[in-house]
């Protein structure tokens, strides 16, 4: 494989077939996703506890298999593990036929870590592929098509639902374009390959710049993952507590607001030039926080629908900003040959946060409705100073690469 130079400002072939990977993944995970909470809070009868419990095993776990994807994506072919991971998501969709929730809740987490597992050597492959000054374009793209597959999936499971399609039916039919998405991984040819913006060797002072901005980032996605719960949480909010289909279908559309708005900033954001990480703060982190605080603010005022959506509406903002810039900015401040393992350190830090996230969340709407949705802004809102200070520190240095 010969080493790029330079680049085109624009996206190839192989860059095109790991977003469009990406869309048929989400095509068919996010609606197992979307029905999940449903599935097993409503349908096998587990409570809110025991669903917070069911993620946060998903999520936290999906630390430790970030961590070995990264790994492995480092010692050997990151294709290969791509796929390996990716081959093994439709795991989720046999929840669809467990009868118990113990059942349901390991198949979910089974395939989760497998999405976990895959992510890292992905993400790097992206970063090969594309001319440094692309990535942030590359990353928009990706989360945007990664959001609109979901989106799709989610519309789809709302036709499914209004039609009475059972639900174990809909998540089997997840398995299709899963199926898809591993077999567009095969045609990733790498026939170019970019060299990373990395830190700057011989320059001390910025090197020690870039550790100092990673370090606060991946302690920024930690605080961000403790705030990043479940979109499950708001899904049932929408629901009402309704084991109905209109409850269902309340609950879905919520969903595909959040990954409505998420694609379309995605997009949008990954067309900026520079910045990273004070766009990552400003209207990823921050927003995010303004949402959680929304939702709370409606749960406690029983607000209507269309003001809850606009409050989710907030949160999948904050998340395309956030999946556009966190890997943009690792890929401008981890080293080339450790660059898979930086983006496993990243997925390691919002897993983690993730985990204690959802355990939080379903204790703390034993509290009240409201109650773990202020945690939530509380966390996010931190995360927001932290990388604030951070990146406005590292703009005194004339080689930054986020501010």
């Amino acid at each position: 494989m010969a080493a790029g130079r330079g680049g085109t400002g624009r996206l190839g072939r192989d860059a095109y077939l790991l977003c469009f990977s990406a869309f048929f993944a989400d095509l068919g995970y996010q609606g197992v996703a979307a029905l999940f909470p449903l599935l097993l809070v409503m349908h096998l009868h587990a409570t809110l506890v025991e669903f917070g419990l069911a993620t946060a095993v998903a999520f936290g776990g999906g630390a430790f298999f970030a961590y070995l994807g990264g790994l492995a994506g480092d010692r050997f072919d990151k294709k290969r593990i791509a796929i390996i991971g990716n081959s093994l998501i439709p795991l989720m969709a046999l929840s669809g036929v467990a009868r118990v929730p113990a059942v349901a809740a390991a198949l979910f987490a089974l395939g989760w870590w497998a999405r976990y597992f895959r992510s890292p050597a992905r993400r790097a492959m992206l970063v090969e592929v594309t001319s440094p000054e692309s990535r942030a374009l590359a990353f928009g793209t990706l989360h945007a098509l990664d959001i609109a597959g979901g989106m799709l999936s989610a519309f789809a499971v709302l036709l499914c639902l209004a039609t009475g399609v059972p639900l174990g039916t809909i998540l089997l039919l997840a398995i299709v374009p899963l199926a898809v998405s591993t077999a567009l991984l095969w045609f990733v040819r790498r026939e170019t390959v970019y060299a990373a913006v990395t830190p700057r060797d011989g320059a001390g002072r910025t090197a020690r710049g870039d550790h100092a901005l990673l370090t606060a980032l991946l302690a920024a996605a930690t605080l961000y993952g403790f705030s990043f719960y479940n979109l499950g949480f708001p899904i049932l909010t929408a629901a009402g507590g309704r084991a109905t289909r209109p409850g269902f279908e309340a609950g879905v559309f919520a969903y595909m607001v959040y990954l409505g708005v998420s694609a379309c900033s995605g997009y949008v954001l990954g067309r900026r030039r520079g910045g990273a990480a004070r766009w990552l703060w400003s209207l990823g982190y921050l927003p995010s926080a303004l949402g959680s605080c929304a939702i709370a603010l409606c749960a406690l005022r029983h607000a209507p629908e269309p003001a809850l959506y606009l409050a989710v509406g907030l949160l999948g903002l904050g998340m395309g900003a956030v999946e556009t810039f966190e890997p943009t900015l690792v890929s401008s401040l981890v080293e080339h040959r450790r660059l898979t393992r930086g983006m496993g350190f990243l997925s390691v830090s919002r897993s983690l946060g993730q985990f204690l996230s959802n355990l939080a969340m379903g204790a703390l709407f034993t509290v009240g409705p409201a109650v773990p949705y202020f945690y939530a802004f509380a966390s996010a809102a931190l995360a927001t100073i932290v990388l604030g200070v951070a990146s406005r520190r590292r703009a005194s240095d004339p080689g930054d690469p986020g501010e």
